[in-house]
């Protein structure tokens, strides 16, 4: 796993940052990865999956679901940045090979995503059939060893039993003649593509769920605060922050609902404008601004907790609950 390594930013001492040094603060804090327990376990399922089908006659299929913004597709390039390709007499090597299923996909178009990302020319031409064998020797010459399949549910959203069935067809098949292990991940939802093909059901017995963190049990508050403690221990900024403090800790969780996405955008806004104005570390007025700056459209009826001393989490779930009744919505997870 990559983690990003401790920060060399100079002290700012109350004189703004340039824009370069904004730049290079901002494009840190993107590349901070937190191995916390829940990522930590599925990365090490996924490693167990590859390592343990490498030449296997039947290699295992794994099913990654989660919801937007939990990491998914953060932990799938972190994998595949431990494999990176290379280049060995003259020939391309990619023993991870990873790419997204665009918007709209049918089996075609995936295919010719694929040939695209193996670096064929022509990734454009051919049936499908056709398409399909110049993908399976490309997989065998690049000698891939598992395939990271990811965005999937763009292959299967149309609302369409035919467009399920001849997807989950043209997967089945492609698994069993490429001969390695492949991991499909998405949107919950994706699972629907396993209802419609038995024998692809018995391929992804392996299901994995990456999820949001929670806050309701003493052991929930502390993976949180470590989550926040390691990411505060990263910041490109000379002084610690203290985004683990069982109030801030609180804050933070409401503010994002444990989605981290939202959690990191926020504090990559904190960052630059804590850097503009020369500090050298985040406070809850860089918070309270950046929270202003991040939109999160689902939960129009949020309040910003940031810089609210009297703040309370489970008063706030509740006023923010009541205030979404009120207007026909419930957005919120307690």
């Amino acid at each position: 796993m990559t983690t990003v390594s401790m920060n060399t930013f100079p002290k700012l001492n109350g004189q703004p940052a340039s824009l370069q040094d904004i730049k290079n603060r901002k494009e840190h804090v993107k590349k901070i990865i937190v191995n916390h327990p829940k990522y930590k376990d599925i990365y090490d399922r996924i490693q167990e999956t590859h390592l343990l089908s490498v030449a296997a006659g039947q290699p295992d299929g794994v099913f990654l679901a989660g919801l937007t913004g939990v990491g998914k597709t953060t932990l799938l390039k972190d994998y595949e940045s431990t494999h990176p390709r290379k280049r060995i007499n003259g020939k391309t090597i990619v023993p991870i090979f990873y790419f997204k299923v665009p918007v709209g996909a049918t089996p075609k178009s995936f295919a010719s995503q694929a040939l695209y990302h193996l670096g064929d020319p022509n990734f454009e031409r051919g049936t499908l059939v056709q398409m399909t064998a110049r993908l399976l020797k490309l997989v065998k010459a690049c000698n891939v060893e598992m395939m990271v399949i990811d965005e999937f549910q763009h292959l299967i959203d149309k609302d369409s039993s035919n467009v399920l069935k001849n997807a989950s067809d043209w997967i089945k098949t492609f698994i069993e003649d490429a001969k390695i292990p492949v991991l499909i991940c998405g949107m919950p939802e994706s699972k629907s593509i396993f209802e419609v093909n038995n024998q692809l059901d018995r391929r992804f017995c392996t299901r994995l769920t990456l999820e949001s963190f929670n806050y309701s049990t003493k052991e929930e508050q502390i993976e949180f605060r470590a989550f926040l403690n390691t990411v505060d221990k990263q910041l490109p900024v000379a002084e610690q922050s203290f985004l683990a403090d069982p109030g801030l800790s609180e804050k933070f969780y409401y503010a994002t609902n444990g989605v981290p996405f939202y959690i990191m955008r926020i504090i990559e806004q904190a960052t630059i404008i804590a850097a503009k104005h020369g500090l050298d570390k985040i406070s809850e007025s860089e918070l309270f601004l950046a929270y202003k700056a991040v939109t999160i459209s689902q939960r129009p009826n949020a309040k910003n907790p940031f810089k609210n001393p009297s703040f309370n989490l489970f008063d706030a779930i509740d006023e923010e609950k009541r205030a979404n009744n009120r207007h026909g919505k419930n957005k919120i997870n307690k």
